[in-house]
């Protein structure tokens, strides 16, 4: 199994290396066409989550950090929890290893830490990483989509079936808003259910929590749908981080309604531009949905993984 190349350092990030990183994962993105990608403000929410001393890594040459990589946990601790990896090389320096280092580093800690398996998730266009991670016994096991929708005028006003109410987020009512959440994605490739103390830590603390745009849909007196969006996440854009339907309440029109009501508030703020992601598999027929409103697919991603045990 290969190191990192001799020539580069390799340390744990500080978080005055955040801008630095943010432009290496920028010149990599656009090398593939991906327009949207992390800011600064974006990796350090990141590493909110992170055990930056053991689970994130900067290789650098001359003091310039050249490459970036960390792993993901999601869900609690033990053998359900999911490590996913993420790593970036700065276009100037493809084919110097460092896309090997960085495998041989977060499947590492991943053994470290005693994971059943590892999932990597690459830009469908890099067919170099693709064929990295097959050599190195890795399988294709998903794929998902970046849609978009550019906003030229304001979206239509959304239509709510009756019966329905809808109000912005109550932080009274946030561990009903958590589940329904975990109950709109239990049937969704992957899912590993998230504490509420780690959502909460993760979403409700960070800086850039605002609950005027994430959406509540009570029914029968109960929580029946919901959508958490953010302001200048990922870029000069609107993002639209989840938007979950409890099966009781499904194909009445609440997804469209849901999303369009998100349109609709961050137009007024001055977005012409939303994103979300979204497994290309979706078992709730998500895709369709996010095309019917106007959507459209900006890049692909590939998870790969490799059981450990």
């Amino acid at each position: 199994m290969s190191s990192s190349p001799p020539e580069f350092n390799v340390r744990t990030p500080r978080p005055d290396d955040a801008e630095e990183i943010s432009r290496v994962v920028a010149a990599f993105d656009t090398s593939f066409g991906v327009e949207e990608t992390e800011q600064p403000d974006d990796l350090l929410d990141e590493w909110r989550e992170l055990d930056l001393e053991r689970d994130a890594w900067v290789w650098e040459r001359d003091g310039l950090i050249v490459a970036y990589a960390a792993v993901f946990g999601r869900g609690d601790e033990g053998a359900a929890r999911r490590l996913v990896a993420d790593g970036y090389v700065s276009p100037d320096y493809a084919g110097h290893g460092l896309g090997a280092a960085i495998v041989d580093k977060t499947e590492g800690r991943a053994r470290e830490r005693a994971a059943p398996r590892i999932e990597n998730a690459v830009l469908g266009k890099d067919l170099g990483a693709a064929e990295l991670l097959r050599s190195r016994g890795y399988r294709d096991v998903r794929h998902f989509y970046r849609m978009r929708i550019e906003l030229d005028g304001p979206p239509p006003e959304p239509r709510w079936p009756e019966g329905f109410e809808v109000a912005a987020f109550d932080a009274a009512e946030a561990r009903e808003f958590h589940d329904a959440l975990k109950d709109g994605f239990a049937d969704e490739w992957g899912h590993t259910p998230e504490p509420f103390e780690a959502f909460s830590k993760r979403r409700l603390e960070e800086k850039r929590f605002d609950p005027t745009l994430w959406t509540t849909v009570r029914a029968e007196g109960e929580i029946a749908a919901v959508l958490v969006a953010d302001w200048k996440r990922y870029g000069e854009t609107g993002w639209i981080e989840s938007i979950a339907v409890r099966k009781p309440w499904r194909r009445r029109g609440l997804g469209e309604a849901l999303l369009l009501r998100s349109f609709g508030q961050l137009y007024e703020r001055g977005e012409r531009v939303v994103r979300l992601g979204v497994d290309a598999e979706n078992p709730t027929g998500a895709t369709r949905l996010y095309e019917r409103v106007g959507m459209s697919v900006s890049f692909e991603a590939v998870i790969y993984a490799k059981n450990l045990q």
